[in-house]
């Protein structure tokens, strides 16, 4: 961990990485949608008073590696604070990178964020915009949230999102935006399950498929 880490194109210079989120979702734009049931309710668990932070960073990168030293996934943010109740790190305009073994990427960003690496566990809230490569798909080292998804990449929008690292699930309960090469959809919730190979969009679903190019 560090602060005012120098930017560097860690992806160019990651040799292998450690099993991370969401290889595949949408991959080759086959999609398999369960359309569940909406959710009536909302209730939000209470989060335990996670009192004062123990510490505080600004402009800091936190990288986490593998048993082997490899680099696995790099967050940077603005402003980082971290409680030792919960051993979470709240961070202001997160950035997030993250490889699978096979060569999937996924790039992230929100307003706000929350990084347990312990749990393995990431929260995205505030214009929260992933967008998820295909094995060669072009992607930017940062995210550009007025460009466009290109080749290859898939791209979730929504307010926030929930990665779990451990079981590879993105999810979220509020509405969602999928954009992949032309399609939109657009759902009330979200559920890819990457293992599994299922993604599930909940509640009310639209949206407009556009056939890949041969």
């Amino acid at each position: 961990m560090s602060g005012r880490a120098p930017r560097m194109d860690w992806l160019a210079r990651a040799q292998a990485a450690a099993p991370l989120v969401l290889a595949g979702l949408l991959a080759g734009f086959t999609w398999w949608l369960v359309v569940s049931s909406p959710h009536t309710e909302e209730a939000r668990a209470t989060l335990p008073d996670q009192g004062t932070p123990d510490y505080e960073l600004a402009h800091a990168r936190l990288a986490r590696f593998d048993a082997q030293g490899r680099l696995e996934a790099v967050v940077d943010g603005e402003r980082m604070r971290h409680y030792q109740v919960t051993q979470a790190v709240q961070i202001d305009a997160m950035q997030l990178a993250m490889r699978n073994p096979d060569g999937r990427r996924l790039l992230a960003q929100a307003r706000e964020g929350e990084w347990n690496d312990s749990l393995g566990l990431a929260s995205l809230t505030g214009e929260a915009d992933v967008r998820l490569a295909d094995v060669g798909a072009v992607l930017p080292l940062r995210v550009d949230p007025n460009a466009s998804e290109g080749a290859g990449v898939t791209r979730i929008l929504g307010e926030r999102l929930e990665l779990d690292t451990r079981v590879r699930v993105l999810t979220s309960r509020q509405p969602v935006t999928v954009l992949r090469e032309g399609s939109v959809v657009k759902a009330q919730t979200l559920r890819h399950d990457e293992p599994a190979g299922i993604t599930e969009l909940g509640g009310r679903v639209r949206g407009s498929l556009v056939s890949a190019s041969r």
